[in-house]
Protein backbone atom coordinates (compact mmCIF):
# COMPACT_ATOMS: atom_id res chain seq x y z
CA UNK A 1 0.00 0.00 0.00
CA UNK A 2 1.16 3.33 -0.87
CA UNK A 3 2.93 5.66 1.92
CA UNK A 4 2.19 9.17 2.65
CA UNK A 5 5.61 9.86 2.05
CA UNK A 6 5.02 8.30 -1.71
CA UNK A 7 2.11 9.91 -2.29
CA UNK A 8 4.12 13.60 -1.31
CA UNK A 9 6.81 12.40 -3.46
CA UNK A 10 4.43 11.48 -6.39
CA UNK A 11 2.76 15.33 -5.85
CA UNK A 12 6.06 16.46 -5.14
CA UNK A 13 4.78 18.06 -1.56
CA UNK A 14 5.50 17.81 1.76
CA UNK A 15 4.77 14.38 3.66
CA UNK A 16 3.14 17.34 6.11
CA UNK A 17 0.61 18.38 3.99
CA UNK A 18 -0.56 15.24 2.94
CA UNK A 19 -1.32 14.36 6.22
CA UNK A 20 -2.94 17.58 6.96
CA UNK A 21 -5.66 16.78 4.09
CA UNK A 22 -5.61 13.26 5.41
CA UNK A 23 -6.86 14.89 8.91
CA UNK A 24 -8.95 17.57 7.34
CA UNK A 25 -6.24 20.18 8.21
CA UNK A 26 -6.68 22.09 4.84
CA UNK A 27 -6.93 25.89 6.02
CA UNK A 28 -3.18 26.32 5.13
CA UNK A 29 -3.34 23.84 1.88
CA UNK A 30 -4.50 25.58 -1.67
CA UNK A 31 -7.18 23.86 -3.14
CA UNK A 32 -5.67 22.46 -5.97
CA UNK A 33 -2.94 20.44 -3.89
CA UNK A 34 -6.73 19.42 -2.02
CA UNK A 35 -7.39 18.07 -5.13
CA UNK A 36 -4.30 16.53 -6.39
CA UNK A 37 -3.81 14.51 -2.74
CA UNK A 38 -7.35 13.43 -2.81
CA UNK A 39 -6.71 12.14 -6.36
CA UNK A 40 -4.02 10.01 -5.59
CA UNK A 41 -6.00 8.76 -2.16
CA UNK A 42 -8.39 7.63 -4.81
CA UNK A 43 -6.31 5.74 -7.42
CA UNK A 44 -4.21 4.37 -5.05
CA UNK A 45 -6.91 3.33 -2.47
CA UNK A 46 -5.06 4.61 0.60
CA UNK A 47 -6.49 3.63 3.93
CA UNK A 48 -5.96 6.12 6.39
CA UNK A 49 -5.42 4.31 10.08
CA UNK A 50 -8.06 4.82 11.69
CA UNK A 51 -6.83 4.82 15.55
CA UNK A 52 -4.19 7.82 14.20
CA UNK A 53 -7.13 9.80 12.34
CA UNK A 54 -9.52 9.51 15.65
CA UNK A 55 -7.05 10.57 17.92
CA UNK A 56 -6.05 13.68 15.46
CA UNK A 57 -9.36 14.70 16.08
CA UNK A 58 -9.31 13.73 20.02
CA UNK A 59 -12.69 11.39 18.53
CA UNK A 60 -13.11 7.26 18.17
CA UNK A 61 -16.35 8.07 15.96
CA UNK A 62 -17.65 5.40 17.99
CA UNK A 63 -20.95 5.57 19.49
CA UNK A 64 -21.92 2.91 22.38
CA UNK A 65 -25.43 1.30 22.59
CA UNK A 66 -25.96 -0.62 25.98
CA UNK A 67 -28.99 -2.55 26.20
CA UNK A 68 -30.14 -3.36 29.83
CA UNK A 69 -30.63 -6.48 30.58
CA UNK A 70 -29.84 -8.89 33.55
CA UNK A 71 -26.72 -11.27 32.78
CA UNK A 72 -27.58 -13.91 30.65
CA UNK A 73 -30.68 -12.72 29.43
CA UNK A 74 -28.88 -11.14 26.07
CA UNK A 75 -30.17 -13.55 23.64
CA UNK A 76 -33.63 -13.77 25.01
CA UNK A 77 -33.76 -10.19 24.68
CA UNK A 78 -32.37 -10.03 21.03
CA UNK A 79 -34.98 -12.48 20.46
CA UNK A 80 -37.91 -9.70 21.10
CA UNK A 81 -38.68 -8.03 17.18
CA UNK A 82 -39.01 -4.91 19.12
CA UNK A 83 -35.30 -4.95 20.81
CA UNK A 84 -33.84 -6.19 17.25
CA UNK A 85 -35.57 -3.46 15.48
CA UNK A 86 -34.77 -0.85 17.81
CA UNK A 87 -30.80 -1.77 17.41
CA UNK A 88 -30.67 -2.33 13.86
CA UNK A 89 -32.25 0.98 13.42
CA UNK A 90 -29.91 3.02 15.48
CA UNK A 91 -27.02 0.90 14.25
CA UNK A 92 -28.12 2.33 10.21
CA UNK A 93 -28.61 5.46 11.54
CA UNK A 94 -25.31 6.10 13.11
CA UNK A 95 -23.68 4.76 10.09
CA UNK A 96 -25.08 7.54 8.43
CA UNK A 97 -23.33 9.91 10.01
CA UNK A 98 -20.08 7.70 9.40
CA UNK A 99 -19.51 6.36 13.27
CA UNK A 100 -19.27 3.12 14.28
CA UNK A 101 -21.64 1.02 16.82
CA UNK A 102 -20.61 -0.91 19.94
CA UNK A 103 -23.52 -3.16 21.50
CA UNK A 104 -23.30 -4.48 25.10
CA UNK A 105 -25.68 -6.11 27.12
CA UNK A 106 -25.75 -5.24 30.79
CA UNK A 107 -27.67 -4.08 33.91
CA UNK A 108 -24.90 -3.29 35.67
CA UNK A 109 -23.79 0.53 35.55
CA UNK A 110 -20.27 0.40 36.96
CA UNK A 111 -19.72 -2.20 34.08
CA UNK A 112 -21.31 0.45 31.52
CA UNK A 113 -19.31 3.49 32.90
CA UNK A 114 -15.96 1.29 32.61
CA UNK A 115 -17.11 0.25 29.30
CA UNK A 116 -17.74 3.78 28.09
CA UNK A 117 -14.20 5.18 29.60
CA UNK A 118 -12.05 1.92 28.36
CA UNK A 119 -13.20 2.32 24.52
CA UNK A 120 -13.47 6.11 25.23
CA UNK A 121 -16.88 6.37 23.22
CA UNK A 122 -17.61 9.89 21.87
CA UNK A 123 -21.35 9.29 23.13
CA UNK A 124 -23.64 7.06 24.53
CA UNK A 125 -27.19 5.63 23.86
CA UNK A 126 -29.09 3.84 26.41
CA UNK A 127 -31.84 1.92 25.82
CA UNK A 128 -34.30 0.55 28.80
CA UNK A 129 -32.57 1.56 31.63
CA UNK A 130 -34.82 0.46 34.96
CA UNK A 131 -32.13 1.28 37.54
CA UNK A 132 -33.08 5.06 38.80
CA UNK A 133 -29.53 4.89 40.08
CA UNK A 134 -27.52 5.54 36.55
CA UNK A 135 -28.99 9.18 36.20
CA UNK A 136 -25.53 10.37 36.45
CA UNK A 137 -23.74 7.72 33.83
CA UNK A 138 -23.28 11.11 32.36
CA UNK A 139 -21.74 12.95 35.21
CA UNK A 140 -19.42 10.20 35.58
CA UNK A 141 -18.61 9.39 32.17
CA UNK A 142 -18.77 12.79 30.76
CA UNK A 143 -20.45 11.46 27.43
CA UNK A 144 -23.48 13.13 25.74
CA UNK A 145 -25.78 10.17 26.59
CA UNK A 146 -29.13 9.44 25.17
CA UNK A 147 -31.70 7.13 26.80
CA UNK A 148 -34.10 5.23 24.85
CA UNK A 149 -37.47 4.19 27.09
CA UNK A 150 -35.94 5.27 30.50
CA UNK A 151 -38.23 6.66 33.24
CA UNK A 152 -35.05 8.04 35.65
CA UNK A 153 -37.37 9.94 38.22
CA UNK A 154 -37.49 12.58 40.75
CA UNK A 155 -33.99 12.56 40.57
CA UNK A 156 -32.85 13.90 37.32
CA UNK A 157 -35.28 15.74 35.21
CA UNK A 158 -33.22 17.36 32.66
CA UNK A 159 -32.07 14.00 30.48
CA UNK A 160 -32.50 12.95 27.01
CA UNK A 161 -34.35 10.27 26.20
CA UNK A 162 -36.87 9.06 23.57
CA UNK A 163 -39.40 7.34 25.06
CA UNK A 164 -43.40 6.61 24.32
CA UNK A 165 -46.97 7.52 25.48
CA UNK A 166 -46.27 4.48 27.66
CA UNK A 167 -49.37 5.34 30.23
CA UNK A 168 -51.75 5.96 27.57
CA UNK A 169 -50.90 3.15 25.72
CA UNK A 170 -51.42 1.16 29.16
CA UNK A 171 -55.31 3.14 29.10
CA UNK A 172 -56.54 2.77 25.71
CA UNK A 173 -56.02 -0.89 25.34
CA UNK A 174 -57.09 -1.21 29.14
CA UNK A 175 -60.30 0.98 27.84
CA UNK A 176 -60.90 -1.13 24.69
CA UNK A 177 -61.34 -4.23 26.52
CA UNK A 178 -63.69 -2.50 28.72
CA UNK A 179 -65.83 -1.45 26.14
CA UNK A 180 -65.70 -4.66 24.32
CA UNK A 181 -67.70 -5.97 27.52
CA UNK A 182 -64.48 -6.92 29.47
CA UNK A 183 -64.60 -6.23 33.23
CA UNK A 184 -62.29 -8.95 34.28
CA UNK A 185 -58.91 -8.33 32.73
CA UNK A 186 -55.37 -9.81 33.63
CA UNK A 187 -51.89 -7.60 33.23
CA UNK A 188 -49.08 -9.72 32.81
CA UNK A 189 -45.07 -8.11 32.33
CA UNK A 190 -41.87 -9.48 34.05
CA UNK A 191 -41.55 -6.08 36.17
CA UNK A 192 -43.51 -3.25 37.29
CA UNK A 193 -40.89 -0.82 36.62
CA UNK A 194 -39.80 2.21 34.04
CA UNK A 195 -42.23 1.05 31.09
CA UNK A 196 -43.80 -1.69 31.83
CA UNK A 197 -44.76 0.27 35.42
CA UNK A 198 -46.71 3.16 33.17
CA UNK A 199 -48.59 0.81 30.94
CA UNK A 200 -49.66 -0.64 34.20
CA UNK A 201 -50.47 1.86 35.96
CA UNK A 202 -52.62 3.45 32.47
CA UNK A 203 -54.65 0.04 32.79
CA UNK A 204 -54.57 0.25 36.55
CA UNK A 205 -56.59 3.94 35.67
CA UNK A 206 -58.73 2.89 33.32
CA UNK A 207 -60.19 0.02 35.45
CA UNK A 208 -60.81 2.72 38.02
CA UNK A 209 -62.26 5.17 35.99
CA UNK A 210 -65.23 2.59 34.63
CA UNK A 211 -66.01 1.21 38.24
CA UNK A 212 -64.11 -1.89 38.27
CA UNK A 213 -62.18 -2.76 41.63
CA UNK A 214 -58.55 -3.81 40.76
CA UNK A 215 -57.65 -7.12 43.01
CA UNK A 216 -53.47 -7.84 43.02
CA UNK A 217 -54.15 -11.58 41.48
CA UNK A 218 -54.91 -9.69 38.05
CA UNK A 219 -51.61 -9.13 37.93
CA UNK A 220 -49.48 -11.95 36.59
CA UNK A 221 -45.53 -12.02 36.50
CA UNK A 222 -43.95 -13.27 33.38
CA UNK A 223 -40.83 -14.80 33.84
CA UNK A 224 -37.94 -14.25 31.31
CA UNK A 225 -36.37 -17.39 32.29
CA UNK A 226 -39.53 -19.73 32.05
CA UNK A 227 -41.53 -18.73 29.24
CA UNK A 228 -44.27 -21.17 30.16
CA UNK A 229 -44.71 -19.98 34.05
CA UNK A 230 -47.35 -16.95 33.35
CA UNK A 231 -48.90 -18.52 30.50
CA UNK A 232 -49.51 -21.99 32.51
CA UNK A 233 -51.02 -19.82 35.49
CA UNK A 234 -53.12 -18.05 32.93
CA UNK A 235 -54.17 -21.23 31.69
CA UNK A 236 -55.22 -22.74 35.21
CA UNK A 237 -57.07 -19.54 36.28
CA UNK A 238 -58.61 -18.67 32.97
CA UNK A 239 -62.30 -18.99 34.39
CA UNK A 240 -61.29 -16.05 36.78
CA UNK A 241 -60.75 -13.54 33.39
CA UNK A 242 -62.19 -12.70 30.09
CA UNK A 243 -59.03 -11.18 29.09
CA UNK A 244 -55.36 -10.48 29.53
CA UNK A 245 -53.40 -7.69 28.34
CA UNK A 246 -49.28 -7.69 27.93
CA UNK A 247 -46.84 -5.62 28.43
CA UNK A 248 -45.56 -7.01 24.89
CA UNK A 249 -46.46 -8.56 21.44
CA UNK A 250 -43.83 -10.66 22.33
CA UNK A 251 -44.61 -12.12 25.69
CA UNK A 252 -48.54 -12.39 24.16
CA UNK A 253 -47.61 -14.22 21.65
CA UNK A 254 -45.45 -16.95 23.36
CA UNK A 255 -48.65 -17.00 25.77
CA UNK A 256 -51.15 -17.49 22.94
CA UNK A 257 -49.35 -20.65 21.41
CA UNK A 258 -49.01 -22.03 24.78
CA UNK A 259 -53.07 -21.26 25.48
CA UNK A 260 -53.11 -23.02 21.42
CA UNK A 261 -51.01 -25.92 22.54
CA UNK A 262 -52.95 -26.67 25.25
CA UNK A 263 -56.52 -26.45 23.91
CA UNK A 264 -57.70 -22.89 25.33
CA UNK A 265 -59.36 -20.96 22.34
CA UNK A 266 -58.35 -17.09 21.45
CA UNK A 267 -60.68 -15.07 21.42
CA UNK A 268 -63.42 -17.75 22.19
CA UNK A 269 -62.03 -18.53 25.59
CA UNK A 270 -60.07 -15.64 26.44
CA UNK A 271 -59.30 -12.54 24.96
CA UNK A 272 -55.55 -11.69 24.38
CA UNK A 273 -53.99 -7.72 24.00
CA UNK A 274 -50.42 -6.83 23.40
CA UNK A 275 -48.21 -3.97 23.50
CA UNK A 276 -45.78 -3.12 20.52
CA UNK A 277 -47.44 -3.94 17.17
CA UNK A 278 -44.49 -6.24 15.85
CA UNK A 279 -44.25 -8.59 13.03
CA UNK A 280 -45.18 -11.14 15.51
CA UNK A 281 -48.42 -9.63 16.61
CA UNK A 282 -49.16 -9.44 12.92
CA UNK A 283 -48.13 -12.44 11.39
CA UNK A 284 -49.81 -14.66 15.01
CA UNK A 285 -53.43 -16.53 14.48
CA UNK A 286 -55.34 -14.98 15.21
CA UNK A 287 -54.04 -11.81 14.70
CA UNK A 288 -52.88 -9.63 18.10
CA UNK A 289 -55.15 -6.85 18.93
CA UNK A 290 -52.68 -4.46 20.07
CA UNK A 291 -51.15 -0.89 20.67
CA UNK A 292 -48.82 0.33 17.85
CA UNK A 293 -45.33 2.13 18.24
CA UNK A 294 -42.42 2.49 15.79
CA UNK A 295 -38.91 1.09 17.17
CA UNK A 296 -37.46 2.31 14.01
CA UNK A 297 -38.74 5.84 15.05
CA UNK A 298 -37.52 5.41 18.43
CA UNK A 299 -33.86 4.68 17.18
CA UNK A 300 -33.65 7.08 14.65
CA UNK A 301 -34.52 9.82 16.57
CA UNK A 302 -32.20 9.06 19.36
CA UNK A 303 -29.55 9.15 17.33
CA UNK A 304 -30.80 12.69 16.00
CA UNK A 305 -30.60 13.70 19.19
CA UNK A 306 -26.97 12.14 20.51
CA UNK A 307 -25.55 14.16 17.41
CA UNK A 308 -27.13 17.25 18.35
CA UNK A 309 -25.36 16.96 21.68
CA UNK A 310 -21.93 15.73 20.74
CA UNK A 311 -21.87 18.62 18.00
CA UNK A 312 -23.06 20.97 21.20
CA UNK A 313 -25.88 22.09 20.49
CA UNK A 314 -28.68 21.25 22.94
CA UNK A 315 -32.24 20.71 21.52
CA UNK A 316 -34.85 22.74 22.70
CA UNK A 317 -37.25 19.30 23.79
CA UNK A 318 -34.93 16.62 25.10
CA UNK A 319 -37.30 14.03 26.81
CA UNK A 320 -39.49 13.01 24.01
CA UNK A 321 -42.88 10.70 24.19
CA UNK A 322 -43.66 9.61 21.05
CA UNK A 323 -47.29 8.94 20.12
CA UNK A 324 -49.33 5.38 20.05
CA UNK A 325 -52.24 4.50 18.73
CA UNK A 326 -54.27 1.25 19.10
CA UNK A 327 -54.28 -1.64 16.12
CA UNK A 328 -58.15 -3.82 16.74
CA UNK A 329 -57.31 -7.25 14.63
CA UNK A 330 -58.92 -10.63 16.00
CA UNK A 331 -57.37 -11.42 19.55
CA UNK A 332 -60.41 -9.97 21.10
CA UNK A 333 -64.03 -10.81 21.11
CA UNK A 334 -66.97 -8.59 21.84
CA UNK A 335 -69.31 -9.71 25.26
CA UNK A 336 -72.73 -8.80 24.91
CA UNK A 337 -74.45 -8.25 28.32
Amino acid sequence: MITIKQMAEKIGVSPTTVSNVIHGNTREVSPETIEKVRRVIKESHYVPNITALNLARNQTHIVGIILCFERGNGAQALADPFNGELVGAIAAAIEEHQFYVMVHITNEEEEAIRLALSWNVDGLIICSMHNEAWFHIEDVTHKPVVFIDSYIGKHKQDYANIGLEDRNGGHLMTNHLIERGHSRIAFSSDNLVSVDRERFLGYQAALCEHGITYSDSWYIPFSSSDHDRAPAEILRRHNEFTAVFFASDYYAMLAMNYFKDHGLRIPEDLSVAGFDDNILGKNTRPALTTIHQSPAEKGRRSVSLLMDLMNGAPPKQKNIHLPIQLVERDSVKTISE
